[in-house]
Formats: C-alpha cells, sequence, structure tokens
C-alpha cells in the first residue's frame, strides 16, 4: 500500500497548518486558550503575528512570548514569528525612524520642462536645488520627435551647465524636453520603512527583530521555534507629480510621468554594465517612450531592482534564518498581475521569494469566489473587483510553480488563506477555498486568524471568536481534512502538461504582449496543468531529454510563450538553442521581433497544440471547464485529485487516466474510502456541486473495501421535525423544541434574521426496507448527525449525505447545525458575500 494513503487511513499525516495567532498587548491571560483553540483546530502550528502589540520586542512582548512557548512545548506544536511590529514586513519595529534615517528609501525622479530653439543664452531654473535629501544625477535634453511626448534615443549631457540654481544652455533649433534627474527621499509611500535593494537597510530588519527574538530564545530555533514569516514586504514607491492620474495601486509600471522608481548608486552602476555604456543619458525612458532603446533601458533597470531585492532581502534574510537553524517563509503582493510591477509588490515573484524556503501566496478581500472563474467580480480590494482570469489561472500556479522549480523549497508553497472575507464567509465557502488551492498545487497553509479579541473589527472572520464560533467544530473538521489531502499529496512529482513562459520582461519592456493568464485558463479549462517558468530559470536550469523541456526534477512536453513583442536576446537564443534540442516550442498570436524559431498559435488553439505535443494526461469524455484535477506520482504510486469547481452543476462523466487496474477512491470530508476500477483506463465519477475526491493507484487496495458507485437517492425520509435553538454567546442551553410544520430558513425573512448559533432538528421516522444512508439536501451550513444515538459526524459542504446502513423499523435522527456569525457581526466585508440560509432546508431523502 502507498505509504502516504497508510499514513492518513491511520491518523499519521503531517502538519500542513500554521494559522495566524494574533498577540493584543494587555491580553495575556487569554493566550493559553488561545493556543489550545489552535491545537483544537488540528493544527500543530501557528505564525505568531503583533496586530498590533504595542510593546513588540519590549518586556512585555517576551513576556508573552514566554509563555506561548510553554504552551506550545505542552503540546509539541511549532511556532513562527511575522517578522515586525506590523503587517507590511519593512517598518523594522520603527528602527529606520529611531536609530537609522540614513537607511530610509532613496528613489529616482525626474523634473522636466519643454524648451524651443534656437534660443542662445537660455536658462532653466532648477525646481529642487540639489541638498542632502536631494542630489542631483545629471541633467540630459532629448529632442521631441513629434506631436505626442515621445522623446529622442539620443541625449545631450547638459550636467557640466548647472550653476548655482541655474541651467545656462545655448538652445539649438527644434524642441526639446530637458529632464532633471535626481536622486531623492520623494517618492516612499512609506517613508519609514527599510530599503528592500539595500542591504546595509535591510539589516537593519534583522537587528530591530530577527537577532532580538535570537538573543532571548536561541535554545528554541529548529526546535520549538520555526522560523520567521514576511507579509507583503514591497517597494511602496509613489508618483510625485501633482495631479498626476492614479493608475490603482496594482498598475504602477514603467512609462508613467512622475512615478518614483527604487534606486541607489548600485542600480545605475549594474544598469550601466547591461546596457555596455552609462546609463543615466538613456533614463528619461523610464518614464517617456524613446526612440530606439527603450526596451532595453526599462528591462535593465527591473533587471536590476529585481536583482538587487533578490540578493539584499530574500536571500539576506533567508541566509540569516538558515544560519540559525531555521527557515524563513513568506508573500508578497501578487494581486492583479502586480507580482511583476512596482509600487505594491516587489517586481518579480520569483526573484523576491527566491531566497525563501517554502513558495508563498495569498487569498484574501474576495479575490475567489466560488462559481466565479468566468466572470469579473465585486470585491473589497482594490477598484471593488477583481479579475478571475489571475486569481483562479495564475495565482495559486505561481507558487507551486516556485516549488516546483527551487530545490530548496522541496515542493513545499504556501498560501495565506480566508482573511477579510467577513463573518460571512462560514466553512462551507472556506472549504471551497482550500480545494481551490489544494487541487493547484499548494500543500501548506496559514488560516487567517485566530484573534484574542472578540468580536474584532479587524479582517474577519476569527476562527476561535472568543470561544463563541459556532462552526469551530466544522472548522476542526475542514482543517483535519486539508491536513490529510495534503499529505496524501505531498512527497511526489507533479505530472504537468506544459510551462508557461513567466514574461515579466515583456510587460517591463513597455511593448506589446499578452498577460500569461490568457493561455493558462485555455489549458486549465481543458484539465491540462502548467507550471510558469521565469527566464532566469530557462537561462539556467533548463535542459531537454527525450523531447521534453526539464527543470529540476519536472518535465514539461511543451513549453508556451504568451504573445510578447519584446523578450530579451539571451532568453531568444536560449529558446531557439532548447528547440534545436527537440522541445516543442509555441507562441502564442507572433513570435517576438527578431525571433525565427518555435511555432506560432492562435489563442484558441493553445490546448489542442499542448495535446499533440503529448501533454495529455487525463482526458474527459465530454467537456467539463469546471473540472479540475491534479496527478501527482511517487514510487509506484500514481494520485489524483478532482474537484468540481461548478456551484450550479453536477459533475457526472468518465474520465480516462494514464493508468489501469484498482485503485482507492477517497471523499476525505466524509471519512468515505472505496475501492475504484480503471481496468480500462477510465473511471465514472459523480461530483456534486463543490465535492471533491482523490484517487491513487499503485500498491494495495486496502482490504475490506466497498465498490464506489456514485450515490442513488430515493423518496423523502419524513417532515415531521421539532426545532430548538441556541444563540451563540448568549446560551448555554437550547430553548423549547417546537414542531415545524415546513423545513424553512431560519434567518430569512419568516425567520430570524439576528440569530447566528445552534440549531437541533429532531425527528422519527420508519423504513420499509433497508436503505443505505440519508441525504439532507441543502443544509446551512454545518451539521453534525446522531441516528439512533449514534454519532454519523460532522458534514460541512455538499453532499450533506450519510451512508449508514438502516434495517426496516422505526428510527430517530438527531441534526445540529450550525450557522455563522455574519446575522450577529454584519461587518462590511460581508458586504461583498453571498449569504447562505440558516438551518435545515433539505429535501431530506434516503440513499438507496
Amino acid at each position: 500500500m502507498d505509504k502516504r494513503l497508510y499514513d492518513i487511513l491511520n491518523g499519521r499525516e503531517q502538519n500542513y497548518l500554521l494559522p495566524f495567532f494574533w498577540m493584543h498587548s494587555n491580553r495575556h491571560e487569554v493566550l493559553a486558550d488561545m493556543v489550545q483553540s489552535v491545537y483544537d483546530s488540528g493544527a500543530r502550528a501557528f505564525c505568531v503575528e503583533s496586530r498590533p502589540h504595542e510593546n513588540f520586542g519590549r518586556d512585555e512582548w517576551w513576556y508573552d512570548m514566554d509563555l506561548l512557548l510553554e504552551e506550545a512545548q505542552k503540546r509539541e506544536m511549532k511556532i513562527w514569528i511575522l517578522d515586525d511590529k506590523h503587517f507590511p514586513t519593512g517598518y523594522a519595529n520603527g528602527l529606520v525612524t529611531e536609530k537609522y534615517p540614513r537607511h530610509r528609501k532613496w528613489h529616482l525622479v525626474e523634473n522636466h520642462v519643454d524648451v524651443v530653439g534656437p534660443a542662445p543664452e537660455s536658462a532653466l531654473l532648477l525646481a529642487t536645488p540639489p541638498c542632502e535629501e536631494e542630489r542631483l544625477i545629471g541633467v540630459y535634453a532629448h529632442r521631441r520627435e513629434c506631436e505626442g511626448e515621445e522623446i529622442s534615443a539620443e541625449a545631450i549631457d547638459l550636467t557640466a551647465n548647472v550653476q548655482g540654481d541655474y541651467l545656462y544652455w545655448d538652445v539649438p533649433a527644434g524642441v526639446y524636453r530637458v529632464f532633471f534627474l535626481y536622486q531623492s527621499r520623494r517618492g516612499a509611500r512609506r517613508a519609514d520603512h527599510i530599503h528592500p535593494i539595500d542591504k546595509e537597510s535591510v539589516q537593519v530588519l534583522i537587528e530591530a527583530v530577527y537577532e532580538p527574538h535570537w538573543d532571548h530564545y536561541k535554545e528554541h530555533f529548529g526546535k520549538t521555534i520555526a522560523g520567521f514569516f514576511s507579509d507583503e514586504p514591497s517597494f511602496n514607491n509613489a508618483n510625485v507629480l501633482k495631479g498626476a492620474l492614479y493608475k490603482g495601486m496594482y498598475d504602477n509600471t514603467l512609462g508613467q510621468p512622475g512615478l518614483a522608481l527604487p534606486w541607489n548608486e548600485e542600480v545605475l552602476q549594474r544598469m550601466s554594465e547591461k546596457l555596455g555604456t552609462d546609463a543615466r543619458p538613456l533614463l528619461a525612458g523610464l518614464w517617456y517612450k524613446q526612440g530606439g532603446g527603450m526596451p532595453e533601458v526599462r528591462v535593465a533597470y527591473m533587471d536590476t531592482v529585481t536583482e538587487l531585492w533578490e540578493e539584499n532581502f530574500s536571500y539576506q534574510l533567508g541566509d540569516w534564518c538558515r544560519a540559525h537553524g531555521v527557515e524563513y517563509i513568506g508573500h508578497v503582493i501578487e494581486d492583479m498581475n502586480s507580482h511583476m510591477r512596482l509600487h505594491q509588490s516587489a517586481g518579480h515573484f520569483f526573484r523576491a521569494l527566491n531566497g525563501q524556503d517554502m513558495a508563498g501566496i495569498d487569498v484574501v478581500l474576495h479575490q475567489v469566489m466560488p462559481g466565479m472563474s468566468r466572470h469579473i467580480h465585486t470585491a473589497s480590494c482594490s477598484g471593488g473587483y477583481t479579475d478571475p482570469e489571475f486569481f483562479d489561472f495564475v495565482l495559486a500556479r505561481l507558487a507551486a510553480s516556485h516549488a516546483h522549480i527551487n530545490p530548496r523549497m522541496k515542493n513545499r508553497a504556501m498560501c495565506e488563506v480566508f482573511g477579510a472575507y467577513g463573518w460571512a464567509e462560514g466553512v462551507p465557502f472556506m472549504k471551497y477555498l482550500m480545494d481551490h488551492m489544494l487541487v493547484r498545487g499548494i500543500n501548506y497553509y496559514v488560516p487567517h486568524a485566530f484573534s484574542p479579541t472578540y468580536p474584532d473589527p479587524d479582517c474577519p472572520p476569527h476562527f476561535n471568536a472568543g470561544g463563541f464560533n459556532p462552526q469551530f467544530e466544522g472548522f476542526a473538521k475542514l482543517m483535519h481534512y486539508t491536513n490529510r489531502v495534503a499529505h496524501l499529496l505531498d512527497g511526489g512529482k507533479e505530472i504537468v502538461s506544459a510551462a508557461i513562459l513567466y514574461n515579466a520582461e515583456a510587460e517591463w519592456a513597455g511593448r506589446d504582449y499578452m498577460l500569461m493568464q490568457k493561455p493558462a485558463k485555455k489549458l486549465y479549462e481543458a484539465q491540462l496543468n502548467y507550471d510558469f517558468l521565469p527566464t532566469d530559470t530557462l537561462l539556467k536550469d533548463a535542459a531537454v531529454a527525450d523531447g521534453k523541456l526539464v527543470v529540476n526534477a519536472m518535465v514539461y512536453p511543451a513549453l508556451v510563450v504568451p504573445y510578447s513583442q519584446f523578450l530579451p536576446a539571451a532568453l531568444l537564443e536560449k529558446l531557439a538553442a532548447l528547440e534545436q534540442s527537440g522541445m516543442k516550442l509555441a507562441f502564442v498570436q507572433a513570435r517576438p521581433d527578431g525571433c525565427t524559431c518555435g511555432e506560432v498559435i492562435p489563442l484558441e488553439k493553445v490546448a489542442d497544440y499542448v495535446r499533440a505535443a503529448g501533454g495529455t494526461d487525463v482526458q474527459l469524455a465530454e467537456e467539463a471547464p469546471y473540472l479540475r484535477m491534479a496527478h501527482y506520482r511517487r514510487d509506484n504510486a500514481d494520485v489524483f485529485m478532482f474537484v468540481n469547481e461548478s456551484m450550479t452543476a453536477v459533475f457526472d462523466g468518465e474520465i480516462r487516466l494514464p493508468v489501469c487496474g484498482k485503485g482507492t477512491y477517497l471523499d476525505l470530508l466524509s471519512d468515505t474510502v472505496c475501492v475504484i476500477g480503471a481496468e480500462t483506463g477510465s473511471v465514472h465519477l459523480h461530483l456534486e456541486k463543490a465535492q471533491s475526491c482523490l484517487l491513487v493507484f499503485g500498491g494495495e487496495v486496502p482490504t475490506g473495501l466497498k465498490e464506489y458507485a456514485p450515490p442513488a437517492l430515493g423518496e423523502e425520509l419524513c417532515s415531521n421535525w421539532t426545532l430548538a435553538r441556541k444563540q451563540a454567546q448568549y446560551d448555554t442551553e437550547y430553548g423549547e423544541a417546537k414542531p415545524i410544520e415546513k423545513l424553512y430558513n431560519v434567518c430569512g425573512p419568516k425567520g430570524d434574521p439576528g440569530f447566528s448559533g445552534w440549531m437541533k432538528y429532531e425527528t422519527t421516522f420508519e423504513t420499509a426496507e433497508e436503505v443505505n444512508g440519508f441525504d439532507l439536501g441543502l443544509v446551512g451550513e454545518c451539521v453534525h448527525a446522531w441516528l439512533d444515538g449514534e454519532d454519523l459526524g460532522v458534514r460541512v459542504t455538499f453532499p450533506y449525505a450519510y451512508e449508514k446502513k438502516m434495517a426496516p423499523g422505526k428510527h430517530s435522527l438527531v441534526l445540529e447545525i450550525t450557522n455563522n456569525l455574519v446575522h450577529r457581526h454584519k461587518d462590511h466585508f460581508s458586504t461583498f458575500m453571498q449569504i447562505t440560509p440558516s438551518g435545515l432546508l433539505g429535501p431530506v431523502k434516503i440513499l438507496k
């Protein structure tokens, strides 16, 4: 039998959960109970976050940390530490302002003025005279090429013409734009944060946070203390032009007038080396279209600042952690393509995280919504909407890809999940998010969050809710499910149908390009999985074997390049060499400028191309764009996960697998384990909306299992119910049980819209013949069932079914149903949610 299958069948799975554990000041008395709540949820680790703890890094913080370490050791739990007083990482617990103002951020900013000549003996007044906080880099004039704002590639160096507050110049014939370039403190959205591209500035964070924890707890490092977590560090560069059009927090790219750009002297040096000439006369091209060398200049700049982030932030922190016996994890903001842009993020997803020991992302603020993968939808993040093409087809695969191609990460991909959806985010919704991430390759989770305060308005929901969360039992069931699925999928190699180029350089260049989610969506809706590969990986680690692209242990039957008008010359040379070695290479829509290799295919034919290249893994008899799948192979076992992400339709169909023989079917949420046959290479699966299952082939099948068969519903069970209620927080006992004539929404217009808590339904019924159980139909939201006094366990989403043989005769059924806390706390985040009904709505039917 497959070892990991044996593990989960015998309760030996590892821990893949490290929820946020929020620390507030003066809440010492509740911390032990909070640790117990984390343990009771099924997690065996937690990430301590100052949210904020006003005495972070001072006596009260160490007092609270002492207690947490003691409680964690009692339960053999691990502790991670979020690495700053408050998110986003970079504040360095205030040490930049208090002690190291010289390590504040530098930016490259420009002022310009347009002049016309011939005009001898002209003078221009410097808008910002050089000073300690504003250093003049150079002054360059570019001829205006047309009626628009494009400038010439050639620059006239006027730096030597600056005298005092004036620039003197005999303006030649024509129209010119004169650029004054400064290294400036202006443009910092968070001026009290470290400069992530500067080694000494990042060292301030180590001095402020990492070293004090080492000094206090070095004996726990690598034991109870597992490591540090960086949360959403970013460039945080802003626009310095008054009245500048703000494009949005996710859209800060080169080519925006007035945008301050991360800078230091090393940026200039490296850019000049990359370009083979002094970069200063070319810098105006970072803001305005420039004839000739614009793409190379912009790519050289972004290449440089993202490389410096990688070296001085990601690797410096990661190397410090590893030298002290712990690991380093976290994530940047990835949202809406910002992962390869400035301001809110770090310019390059892979470089930003390369120094970590796990890949990392987060999903918060309604970014993923059930059933909305084909529709732009409202959300509480910037702009009030999200684009599902990014969140459904890129986000999770970025982390999974990184975990595959960075050997240090050991196939570990982490997601911070659940935060800021609101109290309306009940356990069924959470289960959808977990399956969404699990099937896309995420195997470690930071659930957001356990809070010491209830009710806490800060980004709910909070799982313990002061001990008053009616769905905590269901949440614990979901966490146990997550650990088991993650353990079963872990430890093998994912079988992937194609690689897609991570074409950050195409965006940086300012030329026409296609977002990589376009081909990704076409593949994923055809059950063809993929990894994103950055240029760095292709240049350094890619090879070809048996006509397939090989990176680390991953094998890709084809490489797909989203349309990119510009790609670096070194990459184009590498692609040509890989193709010559036998790699299948396709450019979507058109080849890049200067490229002659590869095949050009239309976007609509991407899936067909990958199949023809040998990328076929799982095939369906009929199209099912909402069926998601993953396939892992280890030793002699093949493990498949299937998820029906449709919220309106059942999946019922034939799936052709690349394996034959007997296998094991598992629905780990309902603890259902069956034998399933694929003697002809096909299986027939039935998945309710939002249902998932796993199939394991290879090795021995557990003995004593029944054959898998789709459920068959019979007649309605009964309608004679009594209902009693217990209000969360206020009631310790159930109220009087009252008969109900018809099942209804307890919080609907005919019920009590303010009720959150427990609803106990009881009935007796009689069966004329033996039946196999019952299906409750629609339930809002979690249910715990007892049949004839026997505990049947918890269900948290469709199907709300219990398989249990019942002999002919009379039976009693008790259901304890819980809804979420939105009816008690009508928070802002929940206004973006579709609130589910509460209670038992049925119809309740027998399983034949």
